[in-house]
Protein backbone atom coordinates (compact mmCIF):
# COMPACT_ATOMS: atom_id res chain seq x y z
CA UNK A 1 0.00 0.00 0.00
CA UNK A 2 2.82 2.38 0.85
CA UNK A 3 4.42 1.85 -2.57
CA UNK A 4 1.07 2.68 -4.16
CA UNK A 5 1.04 6.02 -2.34
CA UNK A 6 -1.49 5.17 0.36
CA UNK A 7 -1.09 7.36 3.44
CA UNK A 8 -0.17 5.83 6.81
CA UNK A 9 -3.55 6.56 8.37
CA UNK A 10 -5.30 4.54 5.67
CA UNK A 11 -2.71 1.79 5.90
CA UNK A 12 -3.32 1.63 9.65
CA UNK A 13 -7.07 1.36 9.15
CA UNK A 14 -6.87 -1.28 6.42
CA UNK A 15 -4.09 -3.37 7.96
CA UNK A 16 -5.31 -3.21 11.54
CA UNK A 17 -2.59 -1.05 13.12
CA UNK A 18 -3.47 1.09 16.15
CA UNK A 19 -2.60 4.32 14.37
CA UNK A 20 -0.56 5.91 11.56
CA UNK A 21 2.67 5.88 13.58
CA UNK A 22 2.44 2.10 14.05
CA UNK A 23 1.77 1.67 10.32
CA UNK A 24 4.79 3.85 9.50
CA UNK A 25 6.97 1.82 11.85
CA UNK A 26 5.82 -1.43 10.19
CA UNK A 27 6.46 0.00 6.71
CA UNK A 28 9.93 1.23 7.73
CA UNK A 29 10.80 -2.18 9.19
CA UNK A 30 9.57 -3.93 6.01
CA UNK A 31 11.69 -1.63 3.86
CA UNK A 32 14.78 -2.27 6.01
CA UNK A 33 14.21 -6.03 5.83
CA UNK A 34 13.82 -5.83 2.07
CA UNK A 35 17.10 -3.91 1.77
CA UNK A 36 18.91 -6.42 4.02
CA UNK A 37 17.49 -9.35 2.04
CA UNK A 38 18.62 -7.77 -1.22
CA UNK A 39 22.13 -7.22 0.18
CA UNK A 40 22.28 -10.87 1.29
CA UNK A 41 21.10 -11.99 -2.16
CA UNK A 42 23.73 -9.83 -3.85
CA UNK A 43 26.46 -11.19 -1.59
CA UNK A 44 25.40 -14.77 -2.42
CA UNK A 45 25.35 -14.01 -6.14
CA UNK A 46 28.79 -12.41 -5.87
CA UNK A 47 30.18 -15.52 -4.13
CA UNK A 48 28.70 -17.77 -6.82
CA UNK A 49 30.16 -15.66 -9.62
CA UNK A 50 33.57 -15.64 -7.94
CA UNK A 51 33.51 -19.44 -7.72
CA UNK A 52 32.65 -19.65 -11.41
CA UNK A 53 35.55 -17.37 -12.29
CA UNK A 54 37.84 -19.50 -10.11
CA UNK A 55 36.78 -22.73 -11.86
CA UNK A 56 37.09 -21.27 -15.33
CA UNK A 57 40.46 -19.70 -14.59
CA UNK A 58 41.79 -22.92 -13.08
CA UNK A 59 40.68 -24.88 -16.15
CA UNK A 60 42.64 -22.57 -18.48
CA UNK A 61 45.56 -21.56 -16.30
CA UNK A 62 48.13 -24.15 -17.40
CA UNK A 63 47.38 -23.59 -21.11
CA UNK A 64 47.52 -19.83 -20.63
CA UNK A 65 50.90 -20.00 -18.90
CA UNK A 66 52.18 -22.19 -21.75
CA UNK A 67 51.20 -19.44 -24.19
CA UNK A 68 47.82 -20.54 -25.53
CA UNK A 69 46.27 -17.29 -26.77
CA UNK A 70 42.63 -18.33 -26.29
CA UNK A 71 43.23 -19.59 -22.76
CA UNK A 72 45.19 -16.43 -21.92
CA UNK A 73 42.24 -14.29 -22.98
CA UNK A 74 39.87 -16.38 -20.85
CA UNK A 75 42.14 -16.10 -17.80
CA UNK A 76 42.46 -12.34 -18.27
CA UNK A 77 38.68 -12.00 -18.51
CA UNK A 78 38.34 -14.01 -15.29
CA UNK A 79 40.80 -11.68 -13.58
CA UNK A 80 38.90 -8.63 -14.82
CA UNK A 81 35.59 -10.09 -13.69
CA UNK A 82 36.93 -10.87 -10.24
CA UNK A 83 38.41 -7.36 -10.03
CA UNK A 84 35.06 -5.84 -10.93
CA UNK A 85 33.07 -7.97 -8.46
CA UNK A 86 35.43 -7.25 -5.59
CA UNK A 87 35.92 -3.58 -6.39
CA UNK A 88 39.69 -3.97 -6.67
CA UNK A 89 39.92 -1.33 -9.40
CA UNK A 90 38.34 1.36 -7.21
CA UNK A 91 40.42 4.52 -6.92
CA UNK A 92 42.69 4.58 -3.90
CA UNK A 93 43.68 8.25 -4.08
CA UNK A 94 41.47 11.25 -3.45
CA UNK A 95 41.62 14.02 -6.00
CA UNK A 96 43.32 16.94 -4.23
CA UNK A 97 40.90 19.48 -5.74
CA UNK A 98 37.93 17.45 -4.52
CA UNK A 99 39.49 17.30 -1.05
CA UNK A 100 39.99 21.09 -1.04
CA UNK A 101 36.40 21.64 -2.16
CA UNK A 102 35.17 19.35 0.63
CA UNK A 103 37.26 21.24 3.18
CA UNK A 104 35.85 24.56 1.95
CA UNK A 105 32.28 23.27 2.21
CA UNK A 106 32.88 22.04 5.74
CA UNK A 107 34.38 25.41 6.71
CA UNK A 108 31.35 27.24 5.30
CA UNK A 109 28.99 24.95 7.16
CA UNK A 110 30.89 25.51 10.39
CA UNK A 111 30.80 29.30 9.85
CA UNK A 112 27.06 29.12 9.20
CA UNK A 113 26.48 27.05 12.33
CA UNK A 114 28.61 29.42 14.42
CA UNK A 115 26.66 32.42 13.09
CA UNK A 116 23.34 30.77 13.90
CA UNK A 117 24.40 30.24 17.51
CA UNK A 118 25.14 33.98 17.88
CA UNK A 119 21.63 34.96 16.73
CA UNK A 120 18.98 35.75 19.37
Amino acid sequence: MHLAGVDYKTIAERAGFADASHAKKAVDEAIQESIARTERDIDELRRSELLRYDRLQAAHWVSAVKGDHKSSKIVLECLKGRERLLGLAAPTRINIEAQRLGDEILALLEDTADGAEDMP
